[in-house]
């Protein structure tokens, strides 16, 4: 799949004007500017302002550098553990040339330049982001994964009105879900897992245009909103949280999705027809949940799919032959549900491919199955999918305990999930890691 997110130097060539050169201001104005920045993202409650003392010791000429310079000094104040010295050339006015610092020209002039791009990937820096991060107004990239940031994501970092990605991944940080991200416009790719961020999920985040949302290995509970289908990304993982409720019929508008992760969570109720209707998907998988009903017969027709998996849900039925039909499906799981009827085409691939796990359900002629014991209380009973209360697990399942695994997110030190196959994007992959 080609890359969704432009170079950087293509990124500044959209920068047709910088507010910050329109004007030469005094380091008192500036002060003022910083003063008045963040109360207006904190209101008068602000618990830190923003003078701009370093500048007024240094000189940088160029207000947006200044700005910068201002940035990066309060952010090397909030790091207390440094063990690769990293922040160890963050000195002096030059803040082009500090480690994970990158600037360009604005409009081939190159008198007028700024702060593009923060790459702080694997720094092993241990502290938390200051509020005055929110002066980097000109950085179309923000990638801090790979670290020991604790605390939460300041409000001002809605400033950051050109961010294009935003990863701040594998840390340490926590609190609700982090409102400045709703407030970048431009924002594109949103890497928030492994953290212990915690909450629902607000509904104005699937309406935001995103490419690409990672979200997995947190605490977020809630319903996903019925806007969930709104989602434009191709790639979205929210796996290993508390996400409960239905999956929103709604899903069936995400046209352009080519993989969607939502194992281990808490999501009940049928599995919506309406998936059948995403033709580009790759990848699919909801394991690990309360989902009850009959497997769509309409996902045969996701002709590009090749990994579905199913498995540790309450699945009855048949498993549609057109399934096991998709010409590039190579990986199916449906272990551990309550299917009780095969096709000779499931048949077949289960023969020549290994990779069909159907263990653990209700087929009478298969080894490693349920006792039927096990079975009689699903395979005798049907589902109403229209009358399932999105939610809470229906009366049938309550004698049955949660199939989830242990939902706590590992620290930072372990392995980390690595993008969807086949995504590109500016920041380096974490570690290699093969289950969500």
């Amino acid at each position: 799949m080609e890359a969704f997110f432009p170079t950087l130097i293509s990124l500044l060539l959209v920068f047709s004007s910088i507010a910050c050169f329109n004007t030469t201001f005094a380091d008192s104005q500036a002060a003022t500017i910083a003063f008045k920045f963040v109360e207006s993202s904190f209101g008068h409650e602000s618990p830190t302002i923003i003078p701009q003392q370093h500048s007024r010791d240094v000189k940088i000429p160029n207000p947006c550098l200044r700005n910068a310079y201002t940035a990066i000094q309060a952010l090397k104040k909030a790091i207390r553990s440094d063990p690769k010295n990293f922040t160890g050339n963050w000195v002096g006015p030059d803040v082009c040339s500090y480690n994970g610092i990158f600037c360009a020209a604005v409009d081939d002039n190159s008198s007028h330049e700024v702060v593009a791009s923060v790459d702080l990937n694997g720094a092993d820096l241990e502290g938390f982001l200051p509020d005055e991060l929110g002066l980097l107004a000109d950085i179309a990239v923000f990638h801090a994964n790979s670290n020991r940031f604790h605390g939460s994501v300041p409000d001002s970092l809605a400033g950051l009105k050109r961010v294009v990605e935003f990863d701040v991944s594998n840390n340490r940080l926590a609190g609700g879900f982090p409102k400045a991200a709703l407030q970048m416009p431009a924002l594109r790719y949103l890497d928030l897992r492994f953290n212990g961020f915690d909450g629902p999920l607000p509904p104005e985040l699937f309406d935001k245009g995103l490419d690409a949302l990672f979200l997995n290995n947190n605490r977020f509970h809630s319903d996903l909103p019925e806007n969930f289908g709104n989602l434009t990304a191709s790639v979205a993982v929210l796996a290993n949280n508390y996400l409960a409720g239905c999956i929103p019929k709604s899903i069936g508008k995400m046209r352009h999705l080519n993989e969607l992760v939502l194992t281990n969570n808490r999501l009940d109720g049928c599995l919506p027809a309406e998936t059948g209707m995403l033709s580009y998907l790759t990848v699919f998988d909801v394991g690990f949940n309360l989902l009850s009903g009959f497997l769509p017969e309409s996902l045969a027709g996701l002709r590009n799919l090749e990994e579905l998996h199913v498995s540790h849900n309450l699945l009855i039925g048949a498993v549609p032959k057109g399934v096991c039909k998709l010409p590039k499906l190579a990986n199916f799981t449906f272990s551990h549900n309550y299917f009780n009827e095969d096709s000779r085409e499931c048949a077949r691939r289960e023969g020549r491919k290994k990779l069909f796990d159907f263990a653990s359900n209700c087929f009478s002629e298969k080894m490693q199955q349920r006792t039927a014991e096990a079975c009689s209380p699903f395979t005798n009973r049907s589902v109403d999918c229209e009358k399932f209360k999105c939610g809470y697990a229906s009366s049938r399942f309550a004698m049955l305990p949660p199939q989830y695994v242990n939902l706590t997110p590992p620290p930072p030190e372990a392995a980390v999930l690595p993008p969807a196959e086949g995504f590109s994007y500016a920041s380096p992959p974490p570690p290699e890691f093969h289950v969500y």
